[in-house]
């Protein structure tokens, strides 16, 4: 088990790697296609639409042939994605390519979920939060990769095409270690059509923990410029904190839902999203808004690895399709929150309007009730007895 648990490890690994890299190189790519602002965004929109659209019959497919086979076909996709995009001379190839980016990205997003909460269920203990660890980092490593790049005047096509050609045999080469195929329980469509209660909540529960991280990655180095009038060099540094905070904090989640339980954490994780978020708001100095946002990110950090693990042993549908549908709803708090954030901005200020996101974030410590410890599930979605200590959580 240990060897398919390194083997998952890369696979989120990878996927934060293309993420990082491909955020570090848009402005070479805005160029080189010669994109507005406004088509740019567009282009940009489409990889949020593959995403969107891939994530439920990503689910469905792990049903059908298996969570493995999905990993690896959606990570090759997502590279392809990249290559095209990078290397494409105008507007259409962009989105194009960007299409088919976010349906590689979001299908890897529920194939390897499903593939850590299985390997959960055969360990006995909480190791999910770990692997989206892993992501947070390789999007670290991949956004100084593609600064590296830049500085070494690489193309954005040469960069990504060899970093989507050594993922793509990376995952080729270690598919084979992950979690066989069992024999799918496809979920019944009229569960699909009426979802357990359960299942709502935890997806509200993501829509609101993405919202938030949504308004953090677009709106943090804004606030900090606009609000606190701090230099652009130093409000980058903004997101930056939150990130490496939320990294640090999924590397210890496992222990901490292991002590608290998965409930407590992501209480406590969303009590010091918030106040770290206030902390922010409500300061007038710059280190101290940066802190801020740095326990924002801890915070939060632990709480969509608690809510996957619940989504995905959710009664009645099979753990990836509960994955995908989870997944799906805090994608759509992720897309609309920061647009909402700027729109509401414009009447009530920067500063109030990011106060909702507060309001949201503080909302979680009632929506997680949802994601009680329930039986385990296998890839095949049977369920299996929980432990000891998570008939003590529940």
């Amino acid at each position: 088990m240990r060897s398919t648990r390194i083997v998952i490890t890369l696979f989120f690994f990878a996927d934060g790697l293309l993420l990082g890299s491909w955020a570090s190189r848009i402005p070479a790519v805005q160029a080189r296609a010669g994109l507005t602002n406004t088509s740019l965004g567009l282009a940009l929109f489409a990889s949020s639409l593959g995403a969107l659209l891939a994530m439920p019959i990503a689910g469905r497919l792990c049903e059908r042939i298996g969570s493995n086979r999905v990993s690896v076909a959606a990570l090759v996709l997502a590279g392809g994605g990249l290559v095209a995009a990078s290397s494409a001379s105008g507007f259409v190839g962009v989105a194009l390519g960007l299409l088919a980016f976010g349906g590689g990205f979001g299908s890897i997003n529920v194939a390897a979920n499903t593939q850590g909460i299985a390997l959960e269920g055969l360990y006995g203990r909480t190791i999910l939060s770990t692997f989206h660890a892993a992501f947070s980092i390789g999007a670290m490593a991949g956004a100084a990769g593609g600064a590296l790049a830049a500085r070494m005047n690489i193309s954005p096509a040469a960069h990504i095409g060899v970093l989507a050609l050594v993922v793509a045999g990376w995952a080729v080469l270690l598919g084979p270690t992950l979690l066989p195929t069992e024999r799918a329980v496809a979920t019944p469509p009229r569960a699909l059509l009426r979802p357990p209660r359960a299942l709502l909540v935890l997806g509200a529960a993501a829509f609101c923990t993405l919202l938030a991280e949504g308004s953090a990655a677009d709106w943090s180095a804004t606030y900090l410029t606009q609000s606190l009038a701090a230099a652009a060099a130093i409000a980058g540094f903004g997101y930056a904190t939150f990130s490496l905070a939320m990294a640090s904090s999924r590397i210890l989640g496992d222990r901490l839902a292991r002590r608290l339980g998965p409930v407590t954490l992501a209480r406590a994780g969303a009590a010091l999203a918030a106040c770290g978020l206030s902390v922010a708001l409500v300061a007038g100095w710059t280190p101290l808004a940066l802190a801020g946002f740095g326990a924002m990110g801890a915070g939060l950090g632990v709480v969509v690895p608690v809510l996957f693990r619940a989504a995905g042993s959710a009664p009645g549908i099979s753990t990836s399709v509960g994955v995908a549908a989870v997944s799906s709803v805090g994608w759509l708090g992720f897309l609309a929150g920061p647009p909402a954030i700027g729109l509401l901005a414009g009447v009530v200020g920067l500063r109030a309007a990011l106060g909702i996101v507060v309001l949201a974030i503080v909302s979680l410590v009632f929506l997680v009730s949802a994601a009680a410890p329930r039986p385990a599930q296998t890839l095949s979605g049977q369920q299996q007895e929980p432990t000891v200590r998570e008939k003590v959580w529940a």
